[in-house]
């Protein structure tokens, strides 16, 4: 059994930007000390939702993460570790990405998730690691939605439909260090 990390999404549109939230920020400098503590204790891997103009999901969002935009870059909390990056535009982590074969090629059975949002990105990426059979834990306190009742029922919902632990970020340290 190997474990990893994927950050999903802590990019500046959904932290600080366009569908930024406090959360999203509390979500992020707390990612950051995380990482300052575990970075070399485990696979990283940074997925970071990227669109081209007139992407057919802007349809939904309108704009957002635009490639070539700041927007579609890694936070300040988080831009500084080292990790795989892996630039995505879909939901799930999973899809269109090289995501699987590079988890695969390092050996992961087991991954913490964590990012934003949780109710969307994080939760189809976790579907994703379910129907790949990865075992999944969602560190919560490292998760943030733009409605904080979505948050909450997005963490369930991934525990009843995926079989998803849930933890805080003190279990993830504990286990992890």
């Amino acid at each position: 059994m190997t474990k990893g990390w994927i950050i999903v999404d802590m990019v500046n549109d959904f932290v600080t930007g366009k569908f930024g939230s406090d959360a999203a920020v509390v979500a992020a400098k707390n990612t950051g000390k995380a990482l300052s503590e575990v970075a070399d204790k485990l696979p990283v891997v940074f997925t970071m939702d990227t669109h081209v103009p007139d992407d057919p999901e802007f349809r939904v969002w309108g704009e957002h993460c635009l490639i070539g935009t700041t927007g579609s870059e890694l936070d300040p909390n988080v831009s500084g570790y080292k990790g795989y990056r892996i630039r995505k535009r879909r939901y799930d982590s999973f899809l269109d990405t090289d995501l699987d074969p590079y988890l695969r090629m390092h050996n992961i059975t087991d991954l913490y998730i964590s990012g934003v949002s949780t109710d969307i990105c994080v939760a189809h990426t976790v579907a994703g690691a379910f129907f790949r059979y990865y075992k999944v834990t969602v560190v919560k306190d490292l998760c943030a939605s733009i409605d904080p009742l979505d948050h909450s029922k997005a963490l369930k919902s991934m525990k009843k439909y995926y079989g998803a632990s849930v933890i805080n970020l003190r279990q993830f340290l504990m286990e992890v260090i």
